[in-house]
């Protein structure tokens, strides 16, 4: 079994054909590791762009990448084949195991796949893993907060200044690095995902937040408001607004007399809707007493 470990950069560009902004590849780099983890061989070639040709200054701050760079590239569709047939050589019939740190990587490649093919199937990807998920997992880190590469190489006492940062190549050395350190084989085991339809339909997912109140993916319970001094059901006084992505209304406590602004949204990913909620009591101004106003120039 090969697994092999992928990075890309990409350049952010804007699409005239889709009206939308779109990560175009500009290099790959990979690592092709056997069943020790051990490097068998490296794949690194840059991209030339067809989308846009002139990368954004912060790409260029950030990888070091610039214009001359990519002039003499091949373009994405024949860097993607090319990649393809390095990544299954050796491989006798066994398709390799794809990783790469968070699933931007393959995110990036599948909506790339889906701008230049119009296919946004990967013919060589059967399996993966996401690392920095099964880094955190193995590490014992919480779920909100996720860790970059040279963090997680300093967490686990490794130099990530041995390698070039955010160039693709020596971003997948590091994470072979990474990999190597903290593999269990059980819990890798259970990190491994198929590459099947449900999975290009949850990355080809486009986040949303719901607009309608009448959309009956919402739990409607959401929207009541309890006072926060005696808990009971306060009663709502306005309307629902929306703006800003969330929905807002005011509230008021008929016992305590007391009002509240509440603030809710609902975004819809793939399989589930993250409800968003604050409550927030509305104090009364304060009148300024007469020492405070300002005051006015007598008449002469």
């Amino acid at each position: 079994m090969n697994y092999v470990i992928l990075d890309l950069e990409w350049n952010t560009a804007f699409s005239r054909q889709k009206k939308a902004f779109v990560n175009e590849i500009i290099e790959f780099g990979a690592v092709k590791l056997n069943d020790d983890f051990e490097v068998l061989s490296t794949f690194s070639e840059f991209v030339k762009p067809q989308i846009s040709s002139k990368l954004n200054s912060h790409v260029k701050k950030l990888t070091h990448i610039r214009n001359t760079d990519l002039v003499d590239a091949d373009p994405y569709q024949v860097v993607y084949e090319r990649f393809g047939d390095w990544a299954q050589e050796g491989s006798d019939g066994v398709p390799p195991i794809f990783m790469s740190w968070g699933d931007m990587d393959i995110r990036t490649l599948i909506s790339n796949n889906q701008y230049f093919f119009k296919d946004p199937k990967i013919h060589y990807l059967s399996e993966y893993v996401d690392l920095q998920a099964y880094f955190m997992k193995v590490q014992n880190l919480p779920k909100g907060k996720q860790i970059g590469l040279s963090d997680a190489a300093e967490y686990i006492n490794e130099d990530p200044d041995q390698f070039t940062h955010h160039r693709a190549l020596d971003d997948s050395k590091l994470t072979a690095v990474i990999l190597k350190k903290i593999y269990e084989y059980d819990s890798f085991e259970d990190a491994i995902v198929d590459c099947d339809d449900e999975l290009y339909k949850r990355i080809l997912f486009t986040p949303y937040y719901i607009k309608d109140l009448d959309d009956k993916q919402i739990d409607r319970s959401s929207l009541n408001c309890h006072c926060m001094h005696c808990g009971k059901d306060a009663e709502q006084t306005s309307d629902w607004n929306f703006s800003s992505n969330s929905f807002h209304a005011f509230f008021r406590c008929n016992d305590c007399g007391i009002k509240y602004r509440v603030n809710i949204s609902f975004k819809r990913s793939y399989n589930q809707i993250a409800t968003r909620k604050t409550v927030i009591e509305v104090r009364p101004r304060k009148k300024k007493s007469n020492s405070q106003l300002p005051s006015q120039p007598q008449k002469q």
